[in-house]
């Protein structure tokens, strides 16, 4: 592995047909990690468009897989693979904002507890997009997966999104479309949980932080950019199935010792007819 350097941050770029994504969010990365020096290793799983060749004449290291290994595992292979003390992680939908990532590496610095950091995020029309949010309970995992979808604003979906966070804190997780590690931490609990092919992998990398004695900080100070809904393009269908799966396998992970495992199954079937009636709302919508 390279050398670590603290005035170095590696960034992990995930890319599976971001072609369409990736200009917009490479010309905003020099800025963003200034003063601060950024490696950029591409990690590419197997896409057919010509995201490799981007991150390539970027002038980034790429690692073109042959299959699609998932976002965990991907993300574990361009950290390995770049230097410095700080592994940036951040989707290529995202915008970042000038300083941005350099105000988390501060804030980080400052406290050698802080293992995970993210940063305050928007949507590309400026409307606040969910961070900083708490790990939900039963039944407010319950309640939001039932009603989410046909009443946004209830109750349970308010306390799952959680309130906008409005100074520097501890959290219990954070949005994974934008994650800084100190490589320290992330060495120490294992890099990302490659059981997680797509979604809650920064939810679970969370719950590995807290565990291992590490602090998970959000810093509204600093703000990226989100199009929301961009990384859902390619392959709708296969991404809410494997959502669902990755959700149940999530309350069995945190739930791991406790009484509350028992309610697996029941888990399991409410998620089963969620996941059914999505993805029947998603091949009605196509017609």
């Amino acid at each position: 592995m390279p050398s670590p350097d603290d005035k170095t941050i590696g960034l992990s770029l995930v890319t599976y047909q971001s072609a369409e994504d990736l200009p917009g969010f490479l010309e905003t990365l020099e800025a963003a990690v200034r003063p601060y020096a950024v490696e950029v290793v591409g990690v590419d799983n197997a896409s057919t468009d010509h995201s490799a060749d981007i991150v390539a004449e970027f002038g980034g290291r790429v690692i073109r897989n042959t299959r699609n290994v998932g976002l965990s595992a991907a993300i574990n292979q361009g950290a390995a693979a770049c230097g410095g003390d700080w592994i940036l992680v951040a989707n290529p939908d995202t915008r970042l904002a000038p300083g941005s990532i350099a105000a988390l590496v501060d804030t980080a610095a400052a406290d050698s507890r802080i293992g995970m950091i993210g940063p305050r995020i928007a949507r590309l029309d400026g409307t606040p997009y969910p961070s900083g949010r708490r790990f939900p309970s039963l039944a407010v995992g319950i309640a939001h997966a039932l009603l989410g979808g046909v009443r946004p604003g209830n109750p349970a979906t308010r306390r799952y999104f959680g309130e906008p966070v409005a100074e520097v804190g501890d959290v219990d997780w954070i949005s994974g479309c934008c994650m800084l590690f100190r490589r320290e931490a992330f060495d120490a609990v294992g890099g990302f949980d490659d059981r997680y092919f797509l979604y809650f992998e920064e939810t679970k990398m969370a719950l590995d932080m807290h565990r291992g004695g590490w602090r998970v900080v959000l810093n509204p100070n600093a703000e990226i950019r989100h199009r929301e809904g961009g990384s859902m393009r390619s392959a709708p269908l296969r991404k809410i199935r494997t959502h669902h799966r990755s959700a149940l396998r999530f309350f069995c992970d945190f739930h791991r010792g406790t009484p509350w495992l028992v309610f697996a199954p029941l888990v399991a079937a409410g998620l089963l007819v969620r996941g059914a009636v999505a993805l029947a709302r998603k091949a009605l919508s196509d017609r």
